[in-house]
């Protein structure tokens, strides 16, 4: 199989994405309506695998699916069933491509989603997999709104509506580490790529830096005069995108903690942003508005904008290839640029 196309030269792109986003090279993955829901499935997150080969929708009838992007039948896909209420957030172990976390209010769950399809990993799973296949589940406080893993996966992060953080080990998930309550409200947490820091959005404007594991405040950024939303690290930990309520979207230099430019097309708060692959570009949509907007990181220039008739509340590049899924459509996931490369 070829390599993905790397568009080293950003005057190509318009181009490229056009004809690869084209909506002839879209793929969707359509949810059905639950006997007992009287509304169609909504996805509430999605998650690439760090392989690119399954990607996990956490939706409102309190199930995770999990796709592989070559078989958009549902019949092939797998379901994860145990949770009580909906299914908030989805997030893969970034050391196993099998293996993911999911969260509803006041319940964490952690899976190997192999168990529902494979005897062998059933089997081998038998001592500590419930009936569920469920391989642990961490009773918490509050509502769980977001998931990040540590680096080396034994640590995953769980955030609340209340502005904790409770951190989790998957491998004795019975019982929370240690509970960190920010100061003001936070909507998103994330690890640095070597591990040695948490990173806070907050209400404030702020992004709050700490030391990880003793969660002491080593820095904070005045990055916006309103409400951040979201946040990622560039696939090499050097920029930091974050995307707030004011409708733009910042790129941070991390070594020096200087806002290197600003975006401004999005015309609602982004609720969800992403990185291509290799850093190159930037993407944002919103669930109060119906259009995605990519933009190239080192000069700011937008490239390409996704027109669909909906809101788009999540996005998610693909780790290796410049695919993009997103959600919001009321059949289900889309996947642009599938069959592009």
């Amino acid at each position: 199989m070829a390599p993905p196309p790397v568009l080293t030269h950003r005057s190509i792109a318009p181009s490229f994405f056009t004809a690869a986003f084209h909506p002839s090279k879209s793929r969707e993955y359509r949810e059905h309506r639950p006997s007992n829901h009287s509304s169609n499935a909504v996805i509430r997150s999605i998650a690439w695998n760090n392989l690119g080969n399954r990607i996990a929708c956490g939706l409102n009838t309190n199930l995770v699916r999990v796709w592989n992007p070559d078989k958009p039948e549902a019949k092939n896909s797998t379901e994860l069933k145990g949770h009580l209420k909906d299914v908030e957030k989805v997030v893969w172990d970034p050391m196993h491509p099998d293996k993911l976390a999911s969260c509803c209010n006041g319940q964490v769950k952690f899976w190997d989603y192999r168990s529902q399809f494979d005897p062998l990993v059933r089997i081998m799973l038998d001592r500590v997999a419930d009936e569920d296949g469920c391989l642990g589940t961490t009773v918490t406080t509050g509502d769980n709104v977001n998931l990040a893993y540590h680096p080396d996966s034994k640590v995953l992060a769980v955030g609340t509506k209340d502005d904790r953080i409770h951190f989790i080990d998957p491998r004795n998930a019975s019982a929370i580490l240690k509970t960190h309550k920010e100061g003001t409200q936070s909507n998103q947490v994330t690890f640095s790529h070597n591990g040695e820091y948490v990173l806070i959005t907050t209400s404030l404007g702020k992004i709050v830096v700490r030391n990880w594991p003793s969660l002491e405040e080593v820095y904070s950024v005045d990055a916006h005069h309103s409400a951040l939303n979201c946040l990622q690290l560039d696939p090499r930990g050097s920029t930091l995108a974050i995307g707030g309520s004011d409708a733009a979207l910042s790129l941070w230099d991390t070594a020096h903690w200087v806002c290197l430019r600003t975006l401004t097309r999005m015309d609602a708060p982004i609720k969800s942003m992403g990185y291509s692959f290799d850093g190159a570009y930037v993407c944002a949509s919103s669930d109060e508005s119906t259009n995605i907007e990519i933009a190239h990181c080192d000069t700011g220039d937008y490239v390409h904008t996704i027109q669909t008739n909906h809101s788009i509340p999540n996005i998610a590049w693909h780790p290796n290839k410049y695919v993009l899924a997103y959600t919001g459509d009321p059949v289900g996931l889309k996947i642009m640029g599938i069959n592009a490369v």
